[in-house]
Parts: structure tokens; sequence; C-alpha cells
């Protein structure tokens, strides 16, 4: 096709319509006007089926018929879904890693694989069952959602559903239309939607923050928003691929309007160009409509690159730029519109063709009769090229317009779609950079150019199955993303395109693992022997840095191949990922999976990891096999079962009892028994427990000594029971049974009841020191300071055998701060007495002791500690006397 066919001029701008690629196939017979149509970003398939919310007679469907149909580049079919539901379809859009996803009315969903053609369901439960769902947009790999009471819902990630409602926007009908700004987009990084608001003007609402509405006089709240015009009667609204240029289509005084807004909500410049979009020539169906903007009304509006939108009518599309527009009528009634970062694709039942607007660099080589230096270069290559040069010394000595020349020629191969012209606009640049050196021009743009060319073409090649029509600029954009541009290729089963272009382009590690990952998990599901298999696999991907054969194992255990799965599992170097999976494995699998938890153990214990033996244990004992045989793979090994009896001594007594029965080691089991006894807060518990412990004794008749000890503490238990018991009947006391032995006794004390704990600490041998503190603390709750002085005098008569500094920290605990700072000076150590006053800011009462016990050398070391004004004027008092 010649470079200098099919413009369209707009205002000294001119657009071009690129043909990719013939349709060959299916897509012919395609009806667009009246199916749901999804299109994919950056080139790829088309999706197809029934519209149930249309009723049109005389149309055979067999094509669609009970089917979602994907469509390669060429209108091949790729695959079909099944589908007979005729729920009303709110949202019918590929997701941005080119899943497809089909949201019905009621919030149930599906996601579809285009290239397998299988579907997966999913539910946003009965949220939206009696306020359905209206209408939804796709955001990134989630969607948006508005239901019939005009209430907005944000979904992050369809694959696993999380639903999060947005402000209220007090919408009394429904809006003509609203977008959705991603969070990468926005400044806030939150979701953003912008909505037409009835009353006119724009509701602007950010996810979990309040609506605004801005381009509306009604409505200002601030003296910015006064700036900005106002705006009524909008019907439409697009933001560019950039996000931030916003068009919107009016219908006003019976007329449509296109307003350009650039930096909008900031800028309070607009740009206005009245349009008529009559079809004059097209007969339209027959409608009791009678409202013009609703018969008028363009189906879309989508932006083409940044300073123009185009506008979708029923067999035109109208090109409008800030000062003009065009209409242009389509050769096939039937098209499908998709907006893509550098321009509009158009699909038709016989082309796949983008429309895009012309860099200048393009225009100056092809424009008819054009004499710009890069038309004058292009030209004299084609004259060497035939072997009929033309005079180029005068441009061969204007270096600076042989750079110009040379950048147009680079420019318009990057532009270019046909590889033919491609070649000869970047061996025209060769040629002029042959004369020109590398001071005027960048000496890498043709290397680069060529060498994202060469990816691009190579995505477009064929127009088959997972070929992608793509340009330049997107193949660009793209690369910026490697994971996302990987996913899609793989979306394919494209792995020799894959590796290749990550080589080429230099990817990292994680990118080219992924592709052989994939590739390893498609291998397993061919029909070769499974040593066959894992020897063709373990071949490829040997040399390959990242590759896990954790995730292929998976895969195959997935499809029911368990042997070929262990021995992928053997080329995996890395312990701590072959584990876990021996472990899924272990609980995917149904019946027999002894051999896996074995295996997972060999494998943790060879690792010399404590974590990974735990981890083994931990899930091999909460599975339901026989305890005998846990137990007995466990002891085999020394290392796993001393990892056993720590794990189980530390987080599972009663394993550790059955464990310790099973290696007959009773005493063990009656020393826990014991041990597990006064753990219990209840006496019956205690005793129960001490009684089996007796048992276990009784099993290992070599030493008796235990079994005498437990039967005397076994009654002595049973008398405080008795005891307690007839407490409890008189209502005037009240003792605790279900308490430690401290406490206990605690309860005792406080209940004056002196003798009984007395008799209670003989019995279980508690030392005096302990009695004796524990009456305090009895006393100090209590609030019987009379009885507390004259016990602690009693007691500390000849020694200190209650410290002064513990009964202190009691009384200041229970707010008798007073108290307890008397106790302190009480203590017999004036120095630590002094210097635990001030560790606890009590200078005054510090300065105070210091000069009631006359210690000099102590008043002249806390001196410079003192900073209190009332307490260093005591102090410095005391000093001056002294001196003198």
């Amino acid at each position: 096709m010649d470079p200098s066919a099919h413009w369209k001029e707009l205002n000294r701008k001119y657009y071009k319509f690129h043909q990719f690629n013939p349709i060959t196939g299916e897509q012919k017979s395609l009806d667009f006007f009246y199916q749901r149509i999804a299109v994919s970003k950056w080139g790829g398939p088309l999706a197809a089926t029934k519209n149930y919310n249309q009723v049109i007679l005389m149309r055979t469907d067999d094509l669609l018929k009970d089917s979602i149909v994907f469509f390669s580049n060429n209108g091949k079919i790729i695959s079909k879904a099944q589908y007979k539901e005729i729920d009303r379809i709110a949202l019918f859009d590929f997701l941005e890693d080119e899943q497809l996803l089909l949201l019905k009315a009621n919030g149930s969903y599906y996601i579809v694989d285009p290239f397998k053609g299988t579907k997966k369901s999913y539910d946003l439960m009965d949220q939206f069952k009696q306020q359905q769902i209206h209408k939804g947009l796709i955001v990134n790999n989630g969607f948006v959602l508005m239901t019939t009471n005009y209430e907005f819902f944000y979904i992050p990630n369809a694959y696993e559903p999380q639903v999060h409602k947005m402000k209220p926007s007090n919408l009394t009908q429904e809006p003509e239309h609203w977008q959705v700004i991603p969070p990468q987009k926005t400044q806030s990084g939150k979701v953003e939607l912008l909505i037409t608001n009835p009353d006119g003007g724009i509701i602007h609402i950010i996810e979990d923050e309040k609506w605004k509405i801005y381009y509306n006089k009604d409505k200002i709240v601030n003296e910015i928003d006064k700036k900005l015009p106002d705006l009524r009667n909008i019907k439409m609204i697009s933001l560019s691929s950039n996000y931030k240029n916003l068009a919107l289509l009016q219908y006003n005084n019976a007329r449509w309007v296109v307003t350009f807004i650039s930096d909008f909500f900031d800028s309070t410049d607009c740009k206005q160009i009245p349009i008529d979009l009559k079809e004059e020539d097209i007969k339209k169906e027959e409608s009791a409509e009678k409202d013009i903007s609703k018969i008028e009304r363009p189906r879309r509006m989508l932006w083409c690159g940044d300073d123009c939108v185009v506008l979708q009518l029923q067999q035109y599309i109208v090109l409008v730029s800030q000062d003009s527009y065009i209409k242009v009528k389509m050769s096939n009634s039937h098209f499908a519109l998709k907006q893509e970062i550098d321009g509009v694709r158009i699909l038709t039942q016989k082309k796949n063709e983008i429309l895009r607007k012309l860099p200048e660099a393009y225009v100056n080589v092809f424009l008819p009769l054009s004499v710009k230096p890069g038309a004058q270069l292009h030209s004299a290559y084609e004259s060497f090229e035939q072997k009929n040069p033309i005079e180029d010394d005068e441009l061969r000595s204007k270096k600076a317009e042989l750079g110009e020349a040379v950048n147009d020629c680079i420019k318009s191969g990057q532009f270019e779609i046909n590889p033919e012209y491609q070649m000869k606009l970047l061996k025209a640049a060769s040629y002029g950079k042959t004369f020109l050196g590398n001071q005027l021009i960048d000496p890498n743009l043709l290397n680069e150019t060529c060498k994202y060319l060469r990816v691009s073409n190579a995505l477009r090649r064929n127009g088959g199955i997972g070929s992608r029509v793509v340009t330049y600029e997107q193949v660009l954009q793209l690369i910026k993303n490697p994971d996302l541009f990987i996913t899609l290729l793989l979306r394919y089963n494209l792995h020799y395109l894959a590796i290749e272009i990550s080589r080429f382009l230099k990817f990292q590690i994680k990118q080219k693992s992924t592709i052989y990952t994939h590739w390893a998990c498609c291998k397993v599901e061919s029909q070769m022997d499974d040593d066959q298999l894992c020897q063709i696999i373990k071949e490829k991907i040997k040399e390959e840095k990242g590759v896990s054969f954790t995730q292929i194992a998976q895969k195959s255990i997935e499809i029911g191949k368990s042997q070929l799965a262990l021995k992928l599992l053997d080329n995996e170097q890395s312990l701590s990922k072959r584990i876990p999976v021996l472990i899924w494995m272990a609980n995917y699998q149904q019946g027999n999976n002894n051999s896996y938890y074995e295996k997972a153990l060999i494998d943790a214990i060879a690792s010399k990891d404590s974590n990974l033996i735990y981890l083994v244990i931990m899930k091999f004992l909460k599975t339901d096999m026989d305890e005998t045989y846990k137990f007995g793979i466990l002891s085999q090994n020394p290392v796993a079962q001393a990892h056993l009896i720590y794990y189980l001594r530390n987080f599972d007594d009663k394993y550790l009892q059955k464990y310790l029965q099973y290696l007959k080691k009773y005493d063990e089991c009656g020393l826990l028994a014991i041990n597990q006894a006064y753990q219990q807060n209840n006496l019956t518990e205690k005793i129960r427990f001490l009684e089996f412990a007796q048992k276990f004794f009784e099993e290992e008749s070599k030493d008796s000594f235990y079994s005498k000890i437990l039967q005397e503490q076994i009654k002595t238990l049973n008398d405080l029971k008795q005891e307690v018991e007839r407490e409890k009947k008189e209502k005037s006391k009240v003792i605790m049974d279900e308490r430690p032995l401290n406490s206990i006794m605690e309860a005792f004390l406080s209940k004056d009841n002196i003798q009984l704990a007395q008799e209670f600490a003989k019995t279980y041998k508690i030392p005096e020191r302990r009695f004796n503190i524990t009456r305090v603390k009895a006393l100090i709750n209590n609030k019987n300071w009379e009885e507390l002085e004259r016990f602690i005098n009693e007691k500390n008569k000849k020694n200190v055998s209650i410290p002064y500094e513990l009964v202190a920290d009691m009384l200041i605990k229970a707010d008798q701060e007073e108290r307890g700072l008397q106790m302190i000076m009480k203590m017999p150590d004036p120095e630590e007495s002094c210097y635990m006053l001030l560790k606890i800011g009590q200078q005054r009462h510090a300065v105070q002791v210091a000069i009631n016990n006359k210690k000099s050398q102590l008043i002249q070391d806390i001196r410079g500690s003192i900073n209190d004004n009332q307490a260093r004027a005591q102090l410095e008092m005391y000093l001056s006397q002294n001196q003198k």
C-alpha cells in the first residue's frame, strides 16, 4: 500500500488508516451491530457472543449459538466456550492479562481463557441479587460496577473477588455515562470515577473518599472551582490513553458539542467545537424514539492519540480535533473500535486496521511534492538503489538538514507498519548516516529502532493464533512491563517466540524462568512415558536459572501423574521448595499418601534444617493415619525422634503422652502427668492427673518412691478439697479452689484465716519468706495499715526478712505512694534508700534521708543530681550550716 494513500486531513494534521491484514476466517459472517463484542488491548483477539438484551427477528446466529467465540487477527476461530445462559450481561470485556470477563446482572461472572476456551465461575454472593448490576468497566485485572440504584462498587482482583463499596454519589437517576481511572494513573493512588451529573458537571469519586462535583457553577465550594467552566447536558466522557486529557460530548440547544479539557480539574481552559452527527445517507431503523439526542447519540467516543477523538456512528466515524472535524464513511457497516495508546483499532468483517495520527517526520517524507530533507534523502536512496543516482551533493553538504533527514527517516520507519517500507526508510537513514557521522544524531537510535521493529514484526507475523497487530509505540510500552508482555505470549503457548524475545531484549531471569516453567507445565500434559517426559524437561531447563521443578510437579499431580511429579521433584535442588510440595501432594492425593510424607521426612533430615523437620512432623501428626504407624516412621531416625520429642514437649502434651506410652517410658509418662497436674487450676482436675501419674509409676515396678509421694499428695489434696467444699457452704467465707497454691494461700490470708493458711503452708512446704510476702500483699489489699506496720516491724526486728523496697513497690502499685515512700525511707541502708528515691524521682525525700542520717559524703555525691528547687535549697542550706 502506498504510504501516502488513505490520509485524512484535519486542520493541517493528517490521520491514516493502516491495514494490518485482511480477514479470511469466520469473522466475515460476524454481526458487529447486534452482538456482544469485546476487543482486547495490545492488538489481541476479538470475542463475541449473543446479545440477549436485544430481540432481532430473522437473524441467523449459528456461529455464536450457545457459545462465546474467540477470533484471531485473521478472523479465524481460536476457541469456543459453551454459554447457554440468557441472563442480562452487564460487562463483557478483556482483563489486563487477556482473559475474558463476562459479568451478569445478578453478580455472578465467568473468566474465560481465549486460547483453551475454558471458563471458571465466580460469584459476588447475595449482595447484588436485589439491586442488580446495571453496567461494569474493567480496571487492570479487576472491575468497577454500577447497580440499578446507582451505587458503585470496586473489585480490585477478579480472581480473588473482594467487594469495596465506593462513597455514595447521591444520584437519583441513571447517569448518561461514566469512566474509570486506574490507581496507577491517579495522584491519589486509588481508583477514581468520573460520572456525568444529570444536573450538570462531572461527579468525581475517589475510592474511600468523599465525592465532589466539578464544572457546575451551582455546586461551587471554593475559589478555584469558580474559574472552571460550567458544563451541562454531558452525554459522554472519554479519557485519553495517558489519562491527562478529557473529552466531553454535550447536547446543547439541539446541537452537539465536543469539549476538550487538558489537565482536567486543574486547568481553567477548555475548547469547544460544535459538530453535526446526522447520517443523512444512512437509512435508520424505525423507532418510536423522538428524542434527537438519543437517535443521533454515538455508540462510542474514543481518543486517537492525544489531540483527537473518534465518534462511532452507525456507518460513519467522526474525527474531531479542538478546531475542526471530518466525517469518514466506513466501507462496512459492521465494525468495532478499540482505543490503543497511539490510535484507534478498527475491526470489520473484512479488515483489521488502525487509525493513527501521522507524526511530522512521516508527513515530511511522504507528503506529495514534499521538499523536506527527509523526502529528499528518501528519494536519493531510492535512486541509488535503482542504480540511477541523483544529485544530492547539496543535501550532503548541509549537515544540519542531513541530520534532520536521517531522523525523519528513522521515525517514519518506526511509525510504518509495512515491513517493506520500514526496510526502505531505515536503509535510507543508514545511507544518510554514512555522510553524517555521529555528531548530529544519536548513534544508537537506528540500532534500537531496528531491534524493536523486529519484535513488533515477529508479533504481527501471519496473523494467526496468538499473533498481535501491534505498532512500534505499543511494543515500547509493553517492554516497560515485561511480566505482562510474557503473560500475553504464554496465554497462547507461544513459548519459542517468548524465549527468543526475552533473550533478544535481555529480560531478567525471572521472565525467562516463567517461560520455561510454563512450557514444562504444558509439556507434562502430553501422552508420553513418564521417564521420557522427565528426561526431556530436565534436558531443556537444566541450564536455566530460576526454574522451579516444584511448580511443574504440582501441575503433574493436578492432571493425575503422581509418579512423574516425584521424578520431577528429584531434580529440584532447593529442599525448602521440594518439601512443602511433597506435603501438598500428600494432602492432594486421595488414598495411600504415606510415601510422600516419608520422602518429605527424609529430605527434611537431609537438609539439616530444623524448621523443615518440624514442618513435616506437624503436618504428619495432623493426618488421619494410624498413630502407631506415624510414631514408627518418626522414630526410625534419631534426628527425627529428637525433633519430635522437642516439638511435643513444647506444643502438644496430649500427643507427647501417647508417644511416651508408645515407647513404654512409663516413668516419663508419670512425670509429665505430674507436670500437667500442677498446671491445673481446678483441684478435681489436679487430683485426676496425679492419679493418672500414679498408675504410670505403678507400671514401673522398679522404684516405688514416686508412687508413695503421689499417694501422700493425693491424700492432702483430697483433704484440702473437703475443707474448701466445707468453707464454700458457709456464706460468710468464700475460698476459691480454682487457683494455684499461692492464690489459695492468699485467699486464706485475705479472710484472716491465719491458722489455716499456716497449716496449708506447712503441708505444702511453702518457705517462710514466701508466706510473709503473701501476707503483706493480703494486708495491703485489705488496707490494714496498722497490722501491716506491726507485722513488718516484727519480722524485720533482728534482720530484714521482708525487703522494704518490695513492700514499697506493692504500696505504690496499690495507689499508696506516700506510704510506699515512707517504707523506702525505713530501709536500713540510707545510701540505698537515697538512691532508690532518686531513681523514682523523689528528690526531696532523698535529700531528707541523707540529711536525717547526716551522710555528708552521700550529700556531696547526690548534689549534682538534684534539680528540684526546693530540694536543692534544703541541701545547700544544710551544707552551708555544716561548713560553718
